[in-house]
């Protein structure tokens, strides 16, 4: 398959027109009927999940003729669909609605994510937050962009804090080694303090805009984390494993703990004197 040149703005705004169709209209309004647990009690499903997957799911193979597309909700019900991400071509991955779980209780703090993949490496990402209707974009190679509700956009350039103890950040140590969830929350008072957003994109967009400076995460599917870790990497960042090696949409998801950080140095003194020590 030849390269392709991804809109960017095609891409936003049909996430825009999925928010406002499909998910906006269900916001604190759902019935319990409407919402159905999948993995466990914090691992839910809406009406509103499900049809913004399946709004977005033909729009953007349209955008790249050929392409495939994994979407959460889909490989929930499939993880064959998740082959997609290792074969050779174009596939977009969706998380119709990242943090349904603050979603169905009427949280704002939820976000969808799109990326686009070749060859199992991201190479254009989204991450828009439809209460502030707010959209990071990012390419590969060409930077990272916020573009804001009143249609202005500015270049991403994360902060980097000066001494682990000027850090803050979303350890999410819900899943995995228990010792080393341990070890973390043991060394946490070197950092500057904690919060949890239980929303992976959210929490992605406060690190690009320095309000967090890091992010730990056990489990890292690929709808969760792809767009946020070439946001990351485009606006100055960086998106490791612990094992030092790049994250990658064709990763499994279980493996080394992803962590993203502002910076390679601040992803240094993490390792050193929390993680590691």
């Amino acid at each position: 398959m030849s390269a392709v040149n991804v809109d960017m703005d095609a891409v936003r705004l049909l996430m825009e027109e999925a928010a406002r169709t499909t998910i906006l209209p269900h916001f604190r309004k759902l019935e319990s009927k409407q919402i159905d647990q999948k993995a466990g009690p914090h691992d839910v499903v809406t009406v509103a999940d499900k049809a913004s997957e399946e709004f977005l799911t033909p729009r953007l193979q349209a955008l790249v003729p050929g392409s495939t597309v994994v979407g959460e909700e889909a490989s929930s019900g499939d993880e064959s669909i998740m082959d997609a991400l290792r074969r050779p071509g174009y596939a977009w991955l969706i998380d119709p609605i990242d943090g349904t779980a603050n979603f169905a209780v009427g949280s704002q703090l939820f976000a969808v994510m799109v990326a686009l993949v070749k060859d199992g490496d991201a190479i254009a990402s989204w991450i828009y937050d439809p209460i502030r209707n707010i959209c990071a974009m990012a390419e590969k190679g060409k930077g990272a962009v916020m573009r804001e509700a009143d249609g202005s956009t500015r270049k991403l350039s994360m902060p980097k804090p000066p001494s682990l103890a000027h850090i803050s950040g979303a350890p999410n140590l819900r899943y995995g080694d228990r010792d080393f969830a341990a070890r973390i929350a043991y060394r946490m008072d070197k950092t500057a303090g904690v919060m949890i957003l239980r929303c992976a994109g959210q929490e992605y967009l406060a690190m690009l805009d320095g309000h967090f400076h890091y992010a730990v995460y056990n489990r890292a599917m690929p709808w969760d984390h792809t767009a946020g870790c070439l946001l990351m990497t485009e606006a100055g960042g960086i998106a490791k494993r612990l094992d030092g090696s790049l994250y990658r949409a064709a990763d499994k998801p279980w493996g080394s703990p992803l962590v993203a950080a502002c910076g390679e140095e601040q992803w240094n003194w993490l390792k050193k004197d929390i993680f590691d020590a």
